[in-house]
Order: C-alpha cells, then structure tokens, then sequence
C-alpha cells in the first residue's frame, strides 16, 4: 500500500537515472541508410574477395573481368609504392567517416520528456513541440501571432503584437513558453529567447 509520504517523495535517483537512460537510447537518432549502404557494400566486396583468394587457393582462379585488372596490378605492385600508400590512406579516412558516422548521432526528430520510470518513454515530435510551444505564446494577451523554431536545445519564439509597446510583452511571452516547457518536462532545458516585433511594421 502507498502511503502519502510514499507519493509525495521524489522518485528513486537510480531509478530515474535508468529511466533517462532508456528514454535516451530509445530515441537517439539511428543512421539506418548509411550503414545499410556501407554494411551491403563491404559484404559485395568481401564476398568477391574471398571468391578469388579461394579459387586461388584451390588453383582455378575465377579471373573475373571486375577483379582481373586488380589481380594483375597487386601482384606486380610493392608496398612502397606511393599509388599503394596513397590508395591505403584514401581507404582509412573512409574507414574513419564511416566510424564518425556510426558514433555521431544524427539529428533527432523527437524532444526526450522525462518520466522517471524506465517502463515508460515519451517523446514529442519537433512540429508538435512548435505546435504546442506557439500555442502558448498565443494565448499571451496581445499577442497577435506566433512562430517558434526548435533547433538543438534552444527554442525561438517571434511574436507578432499590434501593442505600441511590445517591450514588456516580450518577458511575459518567455515566461508564458518556459512555463509551458517545464510543464512538458524535457530531459534536456531548453533555453528560450523570443522576439517581438509590431505587426504593422
């Protein structure tokens, strides 16, 4: 049974930390294409060469018309060779892109929320995040309209106002925005910065 103290406690920090670590891994950024393009390339390429070193091995090279040349050239071309040493470093920055790439999240489509329970994640799409954010801005008195872009952790909200003074409607409709985002509870702050400018002008 749960008792009031129970309730009105914070949730356990260790569970809390697992909870951010499973919403993060849920929804961090996955380069699918890029790997699905590098894995389906090394595999052809593997799959060729072992074709070739095995039928070598076994003394009936294929001699295929894509690796002939290849054959050719490797066995009458040393190690110092400046075209070798050339091509071998080409391939490792290659090889290094394609680690970076596989390390380096993309850019993420959702805004992590945070839970603190690992049994539930949540996450809201950009657009809806822009949605509900100008929203909130809206429905600041004076405020004749809004537009707010989201890029990385920080929000941007332009306010249109038909008020001479658009100078104090700009702290209320920041209050207005990092009340509604600490509502939304994001795992990460985000910072807001708005703009005012008259309608008219």
């Amino acid at each position: 049974m749960t008792t009031v103290d129970d309730a009105l406690s914070g949730p356990d920090p260790a569970v809390a930390r697992r909870a951010r670590r499973v919403a993060v891994h849920t929804f961090r950024p996955r380069r699918s294409w890029p790997a699905l393009l590098a894995a389906v390339l090394v595999l052809a390429v593997a799959a060729v060469a072992a074709a070739e070193v095995i039928s070598a091995l076994v003394g009936t090279p294929l001699r295929l018309p894509v690796t002939g040349p290849a054959v050719d050239y490797a066995a009458s071309t040393r190690w110092s060779d400046p075209t070798v040493q050339a091509a071998s470093a080409v391939l490792a920055v290659i090889g290094l892109a394609l680690i970076g790439l596989a390390v380096v999240p993309g850019r993420g489509r959702w805004t992590v929320l945070r839970t603190d329970d690992p049994g539930l994640v949540v996450g809201l799409s950009r657009p809806a995040l822009r949605r509900t954010l100008a929203a909130a801005a809206h429905r600041v008195s004076g405020v004749r309209g809004a537009r707010v872009a989201v890029q990385g952790r920080r929000v941007r909200v332009r306010v249109r106002t038909d008020l001479r003074e658009p100078a104090p409607l700009r702290e209320e409709v920041a209050a207005a925005v990092r009340e509604r985002v600490a509502e939304l509870a994001p795992l990460y702050d985000l910072k807001v910065s708005t703009r005012v400018r008259n309608a008219k002008a």
